[in-house]
């Protein structure tokens, strides 16, 4: 039986943490010995790591996040490796940037390396404040293989690390209930609303664009389109700011805040349209999960609203800014296109998003140095 070691900070509610939950879930627990490594014990996704997955947490409640931080930050990540991991494994997996990839490549086993990386870093380089350049790249350096989630992505992190050797893309892997979800017979939560519907789903942070999403449908409503609601479906740091943007600017009748919910496929399928209004995405999952769902979506201009709209061809894409946002969503309030074409569009597309192809990849990514396995070995 192969050990295999994953490795990730926390489990917040982040699109990398919940495709890593997707992850343990196809796993063939059966077969493999798998051990998840959270350097940080917090997150609303700990309860739902799934059954067979041993878990060993870096940082419990003994530290607050400023001091393991620092600790993350200061000790070499050999002695970091030590501290944290006390056994011998076949495969180890950073399934995120930053200090998960520091941790692991500390590790001096004669183990396949592998990183996953879910951020575009040309335009969020968000892991420039823990490491100076030169010192992610000798972390990078000790990976045999460099997973990135989209094409985009690929391109980013090999013009500023290179190691274009060992870079490979592989898609997220979405949910695995997704793809016999009854588009037909959903629960309908938005019944009672016989306005245009679209839906916001994701974390209240300021480089999810959610601030400017505000304001463009503010402006959207002032120029009197008032047979529609937004609805934000999540949590996050800026929720407290948006409530009261919507309060003192007379937005209550137009936008409903739901709070977090794990199952987002009933809302999605209850709205008109999907909007991703992220300042960065290297894949966005919400994305992928819509189309899947045959979804329309209004997204910016990122290089993972790029990949998975192909360029507009199958949803709204528009340009990075509040501008942008606004025109999009004026775009389909006035009807500008047949929503019904598209859709039509989106479900042949969505295959290149579904599971049965991604796990492929991963199954040749794992058995490259693990021998002679069958073809479904990893996975159930």
């Amino acid at each position: 039986m192969k050990k295999i070691l994953i490795c990730i900070y926390n489990l917040q509610g982040g699109g990398a943490e919940r495709v890593l939950i997707n992850f343990l879930d196809v796993i063939d627990k059966n077969k493999w010995d798998i051990t998840l490594l959270v350097l940080r014990k917090e997150g609303i996704y700990l309860n739902k790591i799934p059954k067979g997955i041993r878990v060993i947490y870096g940082f419990k409640t003994l530290f607050g996040r400023k001091v393991s931080n620092k600790v993350l930050s200061f000790l070499p990540n050999k002695l970091l490796y030590k501290l944290f991991v006390k056994e011998d494994f076949d495969v180890e997996i950073s399934f995120l940037e930053g200090f998960a990839t520091k941790v692991i490549s500390g590790s001096s086993l004669h183990s396949k390396k592998i990183a996953w990386v879910h951020a575009d870093f040309k335009t969020y380089h968000w892991t420039k404040n823990m490491f100076s350049l030169n010192e992610e790249k000798k972390y990078y350096s000790r990976f045999d293989k460099i997973v990135c989630v989209s094409k985009m992505c690929l391109n980013s992190f090999k013009d500023i690390f290179g190691f274009e050797e060992k870079l490979i893309v592989i898609y997220n892997l979405l949910d695995k209930s997704l793809e016999s979800y009854d588009k037909v017979h959903f629960k309908n939560v938005f019944k009672d609303y016989e306005t245009t519907k679209i839906i916001y789903v994701g974390r209240f942070e300021r480089e999810k664009g959610v601030e400017r999403l505000i304001y463009a449908f503010k402006d959207v409503v002032d120029l009197g389109y008032k047979e529609c609601t937004l609805f934000f479906l999540g949590e996050g740091s800026l929720r407290n700011t948006l409530e009261i943007f919507v309060k003192d600017n007379g937005l209550d009748e137009y936008v409903r805040f739901i709070g977090f919910k794990e199952k987002v496929y009933d809302y999605i399928l209850s709205s008109d349209y999907v909007i991703v209004p992220s300042h960065s995405e290297s894949y966005c999952l919400v994305l992928a999960e819509s189309v899947c769902l045959g979804k329309v979506c209004i997204s910016t201009d990122t290089a993972g609203g790029r990949e998975v709209l192909n360029n507009g061809e199958y949803g709204v894409l528009v340009e990075n800014s509040k501008e942008g946002i606004k025109n999009g969503i004026l775009s389909v309030l006035r009807n500008d296109f047949s929503r019904e074409e598209y859709e039509e569009k989106i479900l042949k597309w969505s295959y290149n998003f579904r599971n049965e192809s991604i796990i492929e990849k991963i199954n040749d990514l794992i058995m490259e140095r693990e021998g002679n396995l069958d073809e479904n070995y990893f996975f159930d």
